[in-house]
Parts: C-alpha cells; sequence; structure tokens
C-alpha cells in the first residue's frame, strides 16, 4: 500500500489517498487497497484545505469498508468511518460511523464513536488520527476475520 496526492479533491483541497496503485490517475474517491481478506478491500483518503499562509488543516477523513461483488468485480460500500472536523454538526465532527449497506434511512445516520469526548478528540491533529485509528482497528481486529471465516 502506498499513499499519495490524487486529483479531483472538491472545493481547493488537496487529496491524501492510501492506494495499491502508487501510478494511478483515478479520482481520490476511486482508490482503494487490498486487506488480508480476499473478498474486501478498502478506501481511505484525506481530504486537506490550505491558507494563504501555507497552513493546512484536515477538512475530512473517511474510510470505507468495501465488499468485492465476485461476479462483477465491483465494490459495495459496507460500512463507512469518517470525521468532518470543520462541520457545523457535532455528531459528524469526531469519528463517526455509517452502515452503508442497511435499508435507508440508516446508510444517512451517523453514529458518533467518542461523542462524550468530542472536545480531547479534537484538540489537535494527533488525537484525531488516534481516534480514527483506534475504530479502523476495530474493523480489522473484528470484522476482517468474520468475513475470512465465512468464505475459507
Amino acid at each position: 500500500m502506498a499513499c499519495r496526492f490524487a486529483k479531483g479533491a472538491p472545493g481547493g483541497t488537496t487529496a491524501l489517498v492510501a492506494t495499491d496503485d502508487q501510478a494511478g490517475a483515478g479520482p481520490y474517491s476511486g482508490e482503494s487497497f487490498r486487506t488480508s481478506t480476499e473478498v474486501l478491500r478498502c478506501r481511505y483518503y484525506e481530504l486537506w484545505r490550505g491558507s494563504a499562509s501555507g497552513v493546512f488543516s484536515l477538512d475530512r477523513a473517511y474510510f470505507t469498508l468495501l465488499e468485492v461483488v465476485r461476479v462483477t468485480h465491483e465494490y459495495r460500500d459496507l460500512l463507512c468511518i469518517h470525521t468532518d472536523p470543520c462541520d457545523e454538526n457535532d455528531l459528524k465532527q469526531g469519528p463517526h460511523l455509517h452502515v452503508s449497506c442497511a435499508p435507508d434511512p440508516i446508510p444517512r445516520c451517523h453514529f458518533p464513536l467518542e461523542f462524550g469526548f468530542l472536545d480531547t478528540v479534537l484538540s489537535d491533529c494527533d488525537s484525531l488520527s488516534s481516534a480514527m485509528r483506534r475504530a479502523i482497528h476495530v474493523v480489522a481486529r473484528d470484522v476482517l476475520p468474520r468475513f475470512r471465516d465465512r468464505h475459507s
């Protein structure tokens, strides 16, 4: 897996993506990387906003767990862990979960993962990164093995 800057970031942001394809030319939201489980892939990207003084701040970070549809080789979103620290909605500011494969309106609901600790999580970039890392670690520790067992 490699990290690189990608094309097509919205609204004056710069996209940093994790990808299998180091030379990829695709849009930031289409990049993905393999997991230890053949039927699952992940997508991770960050959008950074630069200021006139050259200082960058995190606009959002998005992690998505994808199921590989065997027949079509297309990807289907299963769940997403996002953070939108600049959003006015406090349910979205810290790491929050979306259950993408659930019936409507559940995929559009925000399930905060560290809601009672938002001030601490948003205190600096390291704290927010640690909160995202903890949430993604749960996916790696609990979800990936269950899919591996189901498809072995």
